[in-house]
């Protein structure tokens, strides 16, 4: 049976920590006001183009972009990169735009359709678009699109497990059309 005295001196103590320490019982005070750090973070993930859009920014906007996306993968997995980075010339049905493709072979054993499919989901939430995804057991493949000031940029990320070779990504990401001369 607790002592009266000891009571005593706990309540005490309780009365005195609350008094110099302020009221802040679980669930008493304000709830912290949300950050949107999540979505700075994100932001890298998509590329920004001005309208008019010149060759030389197009190429350090897309670039960048690229960099980014590649960065979703753990450099500790990423065996060799096959940069085919360009300025991709007009044809009579499209317009020139600098073109990003990167091949990235992975580790044996990295599951690059989990990385994929885990990539496209942040993208997603970075403000890209899914236009069309498919997938079977050897490889995972989704479009996805922009609306930047300039136009639309487009990405295309697929993944390959096909047996017999490492696992590897690609990453394919193209500007908007620069302007004609």
């Amino acid at each position: 049976m607790p002592r009266p005295a000891a009571l005593a001196a706990v309540a005490l103590a309780l009365t005195v920590g609350l008094a110099l320490g302020g009221c802040d019982l679980v669930g008493s005070s304000a709830p912290p006001t949300p950050t949107n750090t999540a979505a700075s973070a994100l932001d890298a993930l998509v590329p920004s183009y001005p309208d008019p859009l010149s060759a030389a920014i197009a190429k350090k906007n897309t670039v960048r972009a690229a960099d980014a996306i590649q960065a979703l993968i753990a450099s500790t997995e990423i065996v060799h990169v096959d940069d085919q980075s360009k300025l991709v010339a007009a044809t009579s049905s499209t317009g020139s735009f600098y073109g990003v493709e990167r091949a990235i072979t992975t580790t044996t054993g990295f599951d690059a359709i989990l990385q994929a499919q885990a990539m496209e989901k942040l993208l997603v939430q970075a403000g890209w678009i899914s236009r069309n995804s498919t997938t079977n057991t050897a490889g995972y493949s989704v479009a996805l699109t922009v609306a930047t000031t300039a136009g639309a940029s487009v990405l295309l990320l697929q993944a390959d497990e096909a047996p017999g070779s490492p696992p590897a990504i690609l990453i394919e990401l193209e500007s908007p059309d620069l302007p004609k001369k």
